[in-house]
């Protein structure tokens, strides 16, 4: 939301500058003509049945980059967006924009583990680490099977490592893409926006955690699927919507079944909103929309041929409701760790885990920490000793279809609740242990941001998750091939067990008379819901039997 008014004033500002031209020419009575345009990229929707011409787009001086007729939408480059509105079966057409990025994952230290590749799972056992794959009954389910060649999972987000020890012969570097451009918003992209590496870190991540080989200190949940890796995201850990748009029918052109998007951002999908924060007025909404449209058409054209989308619900600790709008006030300190209107984004709509047809995942913890005292937390605890609650980040509500191990902070409070080491930790508490709380996988950079082949990271989010049902789906889909994406999603929603515990974590506070209003847990609240977790934590044993 913030990019969206970052882009608002820059087009303000080419305005002025390009008023203050022509006021220059007409003074000095040199010139006459009319200051031209910027040529920019605009993604343009077609009504139902209709078709683009493109003779007639091309003879109005209009570029298609990419042409997705099929879906009832183009990437178009143009000077003249009103005129592209005029079009024959024209229904929106938006300015491309800076939308989506990785949700906030907090990451521990980066480790590195040097050495020839030896696998650490069995049909019995998980790795050490792997307490998420544990919980969700892997070695059960690879009994039964490990993944088929013949399913196909793509992952969009930042790219993969493709030399890192985790990466297996499963990986389709052939068939895998990057759809990320050059962008001022991301000078790091300068040189590398065409390659399909991971220069950030997450998206080898989410990558390896779907599909990553037996390795040393990790195996992937369906090591033997094919992995198709669509760079949609820059090394800045955001993308714009024609980059991701682009990457989700590609995916499908390729042969995937399942798409896994650990991205997001939030949307002003209904227009305005009277007193929204962030879609409250007609210059806030813009043509977002005409975005959100999109991205739905795009998620109904999949689901239709075949392949379906699991996406992160986001890290906000805001409630979704059916269609992905959020209901709650406040957020986890989404604009700053306090009192702040920023933080309220009721008005918006969370894509494209909120988008109805997308498997939306939240995420559950290991176990919650116990502080050895009261002067280890600003505000106190809740669900001390308590399994698979609800981080304190996911978001939650009636949009959620199921929880998957995301990962937390010792205590599953905010770092900015903790007062000490312990409260905050992702690693394990001491270096011969396994009883890291955060999630466990491969990492693609070193601590200086180098690449890394040996590097791994205990994270936590939405992210984590989603991978996680991404790869069980993988294995149900080996299991049963004959299922449509539909029947997937619902054998997925199916395919869960209990939840461990009756969760405990709160809400965001609502009531202003609170030192965390608006910006961090409402301590003194009952737990959210198991309702609002989605249907149970999702179990491969159960997906492939």
């Amino acid at each position: 939301m913030r990019i969206l008014h970052s882009r608002w004033s820059i087009a303000v500002l080419l305005g002025a500058i390009a008023l203050a031209v022509v006021g220059m020419a007409l003074g000095s009575a040199l010139f006459s003509a009319k200051a031209a345009a910027p040529v920019s990229t605009y993604i343009v929707l077609y009504n139902a049945g209709a078709r683009a011409n493109q003779a007639t787009l091309k003879a109005h001086g209009h570029t298609i980059i990419r042409d997705f007729s099929q879906a009832g939408l183009l990437i178009v480059r143009s000077s003249n967006p009103a005129d592209l509105a005029t079009m024959p079966g024209v229904s929106g057409v938006a300015q491309d924009g800076l939308h989506m990025k990785i949700p906030t994952d907090e990451g521990a230290a980066i480790k590195s583990a040097p050495g020839k590749p030896k696998g650490c799972s069995s049909t019995t056992k998980t790795c050490p680490f792997q307490w998420d794959m544990a919980r969700m009954h892997l070695p059960q389910a690879w009994r039964t099977t490990q993944g088929s060649a013949s399913v196909r999972v793509a992952v969009l987000d930042t790219g993969l490592r493709s030399t890192h020890e985790e990466v297996g012969s499963n990986y389709n570097a052939i068939a895998s893409r990057s759809f990320v451009q050059p962008s001022p918003a991301c000078p790091q992209d300068a040189n590398t926006y065409s390659s399909t590496e991971d220069f950030n870190g997450h998206g080898t991540w989410t990558n390896l955690h779907v599909a990553g080989i037996n390795g040393p200190l990790m195996t992937g949940i369906a090591p033997a699927s094919t992995l198709i890796n669509i760079r949609v995201l820059g090394a800045c850990g955001s993308g714009t919507d024609s980059w991701i748009l682009t990457g989700m029918l590609y995916g499908n052109e390729v042969g995937a079944r399942i798409e896994s998007m650990s991205l997001g951002g939030f949307l002003c999908a209904d227009g305005i909103v009277p007193g929204s924060a962030y879609c409250g007025t007609k210059e806030q909404v813009g043509d977002q929309p005409v975005i959100y449209r999109a991205y739905q058409q795009v998620v109904n054209y999949l689901l239709k041929h075949g392949t379906l989308v699991i996406a992160a619900s986001g890290n906000e600790h805001v409630q979704l409701d059916q269609q992905g709008r959020v209901r709650s006030v406040g957020s986890a300190a989404y604009s700053s760790p306090k009192n702040d209107p920023k933080n309220d984004l009721r008005g918006t709509t969370e894509i494209p885990g909120g988008l109805p047809g997308v498997v939306s995942v939240a995420a559950v913890n290991r176990i919650t920490g116990l502080a050895p005292s009261k002067a280890a937390t600003k505000f106190g605890q809740f669900g001390t000793g308590l399994r698979d609650q609800l981080t304190y980040y996911s978001n939650y509500g009636p949009r959620i279809d199921v929880s998957a191990p995301g990962g937390s902070r010792n205590y599953n409070i905010p770092k900015s609740d903790c007062l000490s080491d312990s409260c905050a930790r992702l690693d394990p508490s001491a270096p011969t242990a396994s009883d890291n709380p955060g999630d466990f996988g491969a990492w693609a950079v070193d601590a200086s941001g180098k690449p890394c082949n040996t590097c791994y990271m205990n994270v936590q989010g939405t992210s984590m998750a989603t991978p996680q049902v991404a790869g069980v789906a993988a294995l149900a889909l080996a299991a049963h091939p004959s299922l449509t994406a539909t029947q997937l999603s619902q054998l997925l929603r199916r395919s869960v067990t209990e939840f461990f515990n009756t969760n405990a974590t709160p809400p965001i506070s609502s009531n202003p008379a609170q030192p965390t209003y608006n910006y961090s847990l409402d301590y003194s609240a009952p737990g959210i819901s198991n309702r609002q977790m989605g249907s149970g934590v999702i179990d491969a044993a159960v997906a492939v039997n």
